[in-house]
């Protein structure tokens, strides 16, 4: 890792620690940590079991972004995307690092290198594509929240703006994507002399993707299955806490909360920017901001518990094979 990546790892570390340290001050920690312990040890194992299962639909989606593969292939996929996550969320590191690690295990499990980075691609862009849908219904529960007052309708304008700035820019994404494949093989061409030819097989595997438009709409249908099963998973462990909060107003804050969280994607796990959204929209829809912070550092606790055993397995997998391919005999001079 270089020195200008690594200071600006360290700043961002720093910086989402001191935003985290701000606001659990701002709520009071007496308050979160009862909420906390409300939860009890059998509460947190209901809401960090429930986790696989939103994986689940998330690997499925990403299968469904990788064309011309059996169903059989769908573990691997399921399996690829837990790395993903417990590397984006434990490492300390952007989210680009999950979405290596998570590459590397899919290729690993013999799944092509074309198909892994053009599903990949899809994938991210289905992901967003729901994200979008998810802000945009996190949005109208807001305004409707706030009633029809200036208030609310300067806010619908505002979420309104910033969601068609994201939606064009999810579509310059899109239509960027092939392009953008063909200039990463031709400046790699001066590392790697194969490639320009690597990068056409991408291309290749995109557009095979792209020419069946029920594919990316089944991964974009399963991605926004996955935000709502998400805030779901929220929902429960606030009801797990005594907290008696409505669904839809779960699925607001999640929703606001994690389209701000993409925003600040340079900060390792959105340290910080996470309890900061929470803390600011609980009161909008009635909630205890301290009840908020306390879900916050519970999903931290859950993504901890799934995700270091994770990255473990996934670690001893990539030993086994580096230690197999390094003791298997040279082949003979006369083979």
């Amino acid at each position: 890792m270089s020195k200008p990546i690594r200071g600006g790892l360290i700043v961002a570390l720093v910086a989402g620690l001191a935003l985290l340290t701000v606001v659990v001050a701002g709520v009071g920690y007496r308050s979160v940590l009862a909420a906390i312990g409300a939860i009890g040890l059998s509460g947190f194992a209901i809401f960090t079991l429930y986790w696989p299962l939103v994986l689940l639909v998330l690997g499925l989606a990403w299968f469904t972004a990788a064309p011309g593969l059996p169903l059989m292939r769908i573990p691997v996929f399921i399996w690829s995307r837990m790395v993903r996550e417990a590397a984006s969320d434990v490492l300390p590191l952007a989210q680009i690092s999950g979405l290596v690690v998570g590459a590397r295990a899919a290729q690993a499990a013999g799944v092509a290198e074309n198909v892994v980075f053009a599903s990949t691609i899809v994938d991210m862009t289905a992901e967003l594509a729901a994200l979008l849908l998810y802000t945009l219904l996190g949005g109208v529960l807001l305004a409707i929240q706030l009633g029809g007052g200036p208030v609310g309708r300067n806010l619908l304008l505002l979420i309104t703006a910033a969601l068609a700035l994201l939606l064009a820019g999810g579509v310059a994404f899109v239509l960027l994507q092939r392009r953008g494949v063909g200039w990463v093989g031709w400046l790699a061409q001066r590392w790697l002399p194969d490639s320009i030819a690597r990068a056409d097989a991408v291309t290749a595997a995109l557009d095979a993707v792209y020419r069946q438009p029920g594919r990316l709409a089944a991964a974009v249908t399963l991605h926004v299955l996955g935000w709502l099963a998400s805030g779901v998973n929220s929902w429960m462990a606030l009801r797990l806490m005594g907290t008696e909060a409505p669904l839809w107003a779960v699925f607001a804050v999640e929703s606001l909360m994690y389209a701000a969280r993409s925003v600040a994607f340079a900060l390792p796990g959105g340290l910080g920017v996470q309890e900061g959204a929470y803390v600011l929209l609980a009161p909008l829809f009635g909630l205890h901001p301290a009840d908020m912070l306390a879900l916050s550092l519970l999903k931290r606790g859950r993504d901890l518990v799934i995700g270091v055993p994770t990255l473990l397995i996934w670690q001893a997998r990539e030993g086994r094979a580096l230690l197999s391919r390094a003791v298997k005999p040279a082949p003979s001079p006369d083979a």
